[in-house]
C-alpha cells in the first residue's frame, strides 16, 4: 500500500510589534514536521517566513516636583520639572505642548518656554536649551523644564494655583489612539503603530502663589499731663516675605515731638537721618512733621512695635 501525504505550511505572520525588540528587526521563521510510514520517518521543512518588527510608539510624561512650587507676585522664571521617557522600541521625536490650564488657574502666567537639561544636572540653569521638541533613543528619557513668569499685578489670594500641563506627541504617529498603525513611517521605513499610550502622554504640574499680608495698626493714649503716647504695630502675615517696608506717621499741626522719644522694639532711634532705622522729620512751611521707620525685609510672622511721644502745643497768651 502506498501513502501519500501533502503537506500544506501557511505561515501568516504580520507586521509584528514587538516592545522588547528593536524596530525594524528582521525575525525569520520555519517550521519542521515529522511523520512515519510503517517503518520509515520523514521529516518536511516548510518555507521560510520573513517578518520586520514595526516600530511601537510609547512614550510617558511624569511631573517631578513633589509639591506645588510656591511663587510670588512679579517673578520671572519659575520652574517646573518634567520627565519625558521614550518606552517605544525606536528613536522617536516628540512635539512638547505647554497648556496652562485656565480652567483651574487663579492667576495668569507669563513667558511660558521649554527647555531641556541639557547638561543632565537635574536643575534649570543657564546652559539649558530652549526646544519645543525632544529626540530620544527606544527606553532613554529627558528631564524637561517649564519656566513661566509670574504677573506683577494679581488679585488672586495666597494659596492660589495654576495648573501647568506638558504633552509630549510622536511626531511619527502620535493619534492618540492605542493600534493606529503608520505604514511606512517608522524607523528605516518599518510600519509604525501608537502603543499603550497612543503615542502621545501628558502630565501636569502647578504653582502655588504665596501672599503675605502686612497690618499696620496705630493706638494713642494721653496721660493726665498730656503726654501722649503713640504705639504702632506691624505684623505679617500669610506666607512669603515683604520687602523694602517703610512706615511715615504724620505728626498733627496740634501736637510736638518729643525729641529723642522715638523707639523701635524698645531699642531707643536717634531722631537723625543717620544709619538706624528711624527719622524724625519736622514740619516744613505747610507740610506736616513726620516720623519714618523703614523695616526693609520682613517674613512670616515678624511682629514689630514702633513708639514715640507728643505733646499738645500750648497756646501762648497775649
Amino acid at each position: 500500500m502506498k501513502y501519500i501525504v501533502i503537506i500544506i505550511f501557511v505561515i501568516n505572520l504580520s507586521t509584528l510589534f514587538a516592545k522588547g525588540v528593536s524596530a525594524g528587526t528582521v525575525i525569520q521563521n520555519s517550521a519542521t514536521l515529522s511523520f512515519s510510514v510503517k517503518e520509515e520517518t520523514f521529516s518536511i521543512e516548510s518555507n521560510v517566513e520573513k517578518s520586520v518588527v514595526a516600530q511601537l510608539m510609547d512614550t510617558k510624561v511624569s511631573w517631578m516636583d513633589t509639591r506645588a512650587v510656591l511663587v510670588s507676585q512679579g517673578e520671572r522664571e519659575k520652574v517646573l520639572t518634567y520627565r519625558v521617557i521614550n518606552n517605544g522600541n525606536g528613536k522617536d521625536r516628540y512635539n512638547l505642548l505647554v497648556d496652562e490650564l485656565d480652567y483651574k488657574s487663579a492667576f495668569a502666567l507669563q513667558r511660558k518656554k521649554v527647555y531641556l537639561d541639557t547638561n543632565d544636572n537635574f536643575r534649570f540653569d543657564s546652559s539649558d536649551r530652549e526646544s519645543k521638541t525632544v529626540t530620544l533613543e527606544a527606553d532613554k528619557e529627558q528631564l524637561v523644564f517649564v519656566v513661566s513668569g509670574i504677573d506683577k499685578k494679581l488679585l488672586a489670594s495666597s494659596g492660589s494655583q495654576n495648573f501647568v500641563n506638558l504633552k509630549a506627541v510622536s511626531q511619527v504617529g502620535g493619534s492618540g489612539e492605542r493600534g493606529t498603525v503608520h505604514k511606512g513611517k517608522g524607523v528605516d521605513g518599518v510600519d509604525a503603530v501608537d502603543g499603550f499610550s497612543g503615542g502621545m502622554s501628558e502630565d501636569e504640574g502647578s504653582y502655588k502663589l504665596i501672599v503675605a499680608n502686612v497690618i499696620l495698626k496705630k493706638n494713642v493714649t494721653i496721660n493726665p499731663e498730656g503726654l501722649i503716647s503713640v504705639i504702632l504695630t506691624v505684623t505679617v502675615e500669610g506666607e512669603g516675605s515683604v520687602n523694602d517696608v517703610n512706615i511715615v506717621d504724620e505728626i498733627p499741626f496740634e501736637t510736638i515731638y518729643v525729641n529723642g522719644s522715638l523707639s523701635l522694639d524698645t531699642q531707643a532711634l536717634s531722631d537723625r537721618d543717620d544709619n538706624d532705622a528711624g527719622v524724625y522729620k519736622g514740619e516744613h512751611k505747610k507740610v506736616k512733621a513726620q516720623v519714618l521707620v523703614s523695616l526693609d525685609e520682613l517674613d512670616v510672622s515678624s511682629y514689630h512695635t514702633i513708639t514715640y511721644n507728643l505733646m499738645m502745643k500750648v497756646e501762648e497768651k497775649v
